[in-house]
C-alpha cells in the first residue's frame, strides 16, 4: 500500500497519477475509483463515484476487487469501511494507492487507528507514506542573491537552527519582473517527506 498525504491542493492526486503512469504497462491490470476523474489515462479502467445512486468509494472498491486488478487506486480513504477494504485488498496481493488527509507522513498511522484499523495490519500492508506540499518557485528571470547571517535566519525561522552551520549564508529572492507579473515567483515545486516500510515496522 502506498499513501500520499497532505492538505487539499498539495498535489497528492498528481503524484499518484505519476506513479500510475510509471506502472502502466500492457501486462498490468490497473483500476481506479475516483471523485472526480482528473486525468484520462490509456489502458487504465477509471471509475467515477456517484453517491446519489449509492456508488461510493466503499461500494466501488468492493466491486473492483472482484475484478482481480493488479493495481488499485482509491481516490481517498475517508472512513472505516473504505480503509478496511483497502487494507484487505493489499493483504490479498493487490498494490493499493490512495490519499489520506493528514498533516504529516507519520500522521497516517494514527489516522488509520482512529478509523479502527488494527496496527498489526498496517505493519503488514503499508509500504510507503509520502507527505507533500507545494511551494512557490523563485522566478529565474529576476532571481538575485543576498548575503545573510545564520543569526538573522534563525531569528525569522527558529526551527531551522539545527540545520544551519557557519556564519554567513547566501539567500535568494525574486525582485519582480514582467515574466512573473512582479511577484518574484513563477511556478511551483513539491517538497516531500517519506516513511518507508522498515521504519513503519519499528514504529508499530
Amino acid at each position: 500500500m502506498i499513501l500520499a498525504t497532505g492538505p487539499t491542493g498539495s498535489g497528492k492526486t498528481t503524484s499518484l497519477y505519476t506513479i500510475l503512469d510509471i506502472l502502466n504497462t500492457p501486462d498490468v491490470n490497473i483500476s481506479t475509483i475516483e471523485d472526480p476523474i482528473e486525468y484520462q489515462m490509456k489502458r487504465i479502467n477509471q471509475t467515477q463515484v456517484k453517491p446519489e445512486i449509492g456508488f461510493t468509494f466503499t461500494s466501488g472498491l468492493r466491486t473492483l476487487v472482484r475484478q482481480d486488478p493488479d493495481i488499485i487506486m482509491v481516490g481517498e480513504i475517508r472512513d472505516n469501511e473504505t480503509a478496511s477494504l483497502a487494507i484487505n485488498a493489499s493483504l490479498t496481493g493487490h498494490v493499493v494507492l490512495s490519499t489520506l488527509h493528514t498533516n504529516s507522513a507519520a500522521g497516517a498511522v494514527p489516522r488509520f487507528i482512529d478509523m479502527k484499523v488494527e496496527p498489526f495490519l498496517l505493519a503488514s500492508t503499508l509500504s510507503l507514506i509520502v507527505a507533500q506540499r507545494l511551494i512557490r518557485r523563485i522566478c529565474a528571470h529576476c532571481k538575485v542573491s543576498e548575503a545573510a547571517t545564520v543569526a538573522s535566519i534563525v531569528l525569522k525561522f527558529p526551527k531551522l537552527a539545527p540545520f544551519l552551520t557557519g556564519t554567513d549564508l547566501v539567500v535568494y529572492r525574486g525582485k519582480g519582473c514582467q515574466k512573473c507579473n512582479n511577484s518574484g515567483y513563477k511556478g511551483q515545486m513539491g517538497i516531500f517527506e517519506f516513511i518507508e516500510k522498515p521504519t513503519l515496522k519499528n514504529d508499530l
